[in-house]
């Protein structure tokens, strides 16, 4: 799959508002780089709820996590969810605001 095509992919499941619920108003207009510190917020918010998650199974299937190990997996989830973001939506997102900003300035709105 070509760059563009895969960029092109990442942005139609990005526009879907489903798939921002609940943060549905950390989503920026088409034309607007999604910034680092939304970026940030956006791991912290979706990828806190991966890492609760993965405790959590981690508590169901072992029985309660040291705190350490309840802390590092923590970790370690936060930063794949955040790596996963930044190297898809982020930099998908950010080229076609790009692209969409060159094309409006282009125009001469």
């Amino acid at each position: 799959m070509t760059t563009h095509r895969f960029e092109d992919r990442i942005n139609a499941l990005s526009d879907q508002d489903w798939a921002w619920w609940p943060l549905l108003s950390l989503r920026p207009p088409r034309d607007e780089a999604l910034s680092e510190a939304r970026l940030f917020l956006i791991a912290i918010l979706f990828g806190g709820l991966c890492a609760a998650a993965a405790v959590a199974l981690l508590w169901l299937l072992f029985g309660p996590p040291l705190p350490l190990a309840a802390a590092s997996i923590a970790a370690v989830t936060f930063a794949l969810f955040y790596l996963a973001a930044r190297l898809t939506l982020f930099r998908s997102w950010n080229r076609r605001a790009a692209r969409l900003g060159a094309a409006r300035q282009h125009s001469g709105e």
